[in-house]
């Protein structure tokens, strides 16, 4: 297995990594074309970062996805590609429509949840592996590639958010690779987090 940069030929199969990974949740809902505009997204535009795990034929086993300045990366994002995210997730819209436009409302102000006591730090926002490659440290790895990704570009701190109900061994993969949790907080819709954070 190697790990590398993600490329536009990549994301078709980051996006059945995504579905494979992610199933029932709030963005696997929104469909292939709007999952495949955000992964793209993190791939082309300034301060986006997209590495993909490779196995030995080839395949994308494993991805992760963040921004190294998630203060500047969301608001340029929403200025420049609010229409076409739209228009991608008007499927989803058909079928949850009173979730998915509450969501989208909450996305229009998003700038990565970041700890207000931390004023430059990176984002990871989404690590996937293909649940036949489990227990397996493809997301381990993958997490230190991300690491060094941020490292390499002069960032000396990473955080992340995810649930903090039902999710505990999400949240032990995250601390035995020496996060912390920093805050908890409750999102628009009422789903609780968990921000954790690690420095470097």
């Amino acid at each position: 297995m190697m790990i590398r940069k993600a490329t536009r030929a990549d994301l078709q199969q980051i996006v059945e990594v995504h579905l494979a990974a992610f199933e029932g949740f709030f963005l696997s809902m929104l469909g292939k074309p709007f999952l495949r505009k955000m992964y793209q997204a993190f791939s082309s535009e300034q301060h986006g970062v997209i590495r993909v795990a490779i196995d030995d034929e080839q395949r994308v086993v494993g991805f992760a996805a963040g921004t190294l300045a998630p203060d500047l990366y969301f608001p340029a994002l929403r200025k420049k590609k609010w229409f076409a995210f739209l228009i991608t997730a008007i499927p989803g819209i058909i079928k949850h429509p009173i979730k998915v436009l509450r969501k989208l409302y909450y996305a229009m102000f998003y700038r990565g949840d970041k700890p207000e006591t931390l004023q430059q730090t990176a984002l990871l926002s989404s690590i996937a592996v293909l649940p036949a490659m489990a227990g397996k440290s493809v997301g381990k790895a993958l997490l230190a590639d991300f690491e060094q990704q941020v490292m390499q570009a002069g960032g000396n701190c990473l955080y992340l958010t995810t649930d903090k109900h039902g999710n505990a061994a999400v949240v032990a993969f995250y601390t035995k690779a020496g996060y912390q949790i920093e805050s908890e907080f409750t999102q628009p819709d009422g789903r609780q987090m968990l921000r954790l954070t690690k420095s470097f």
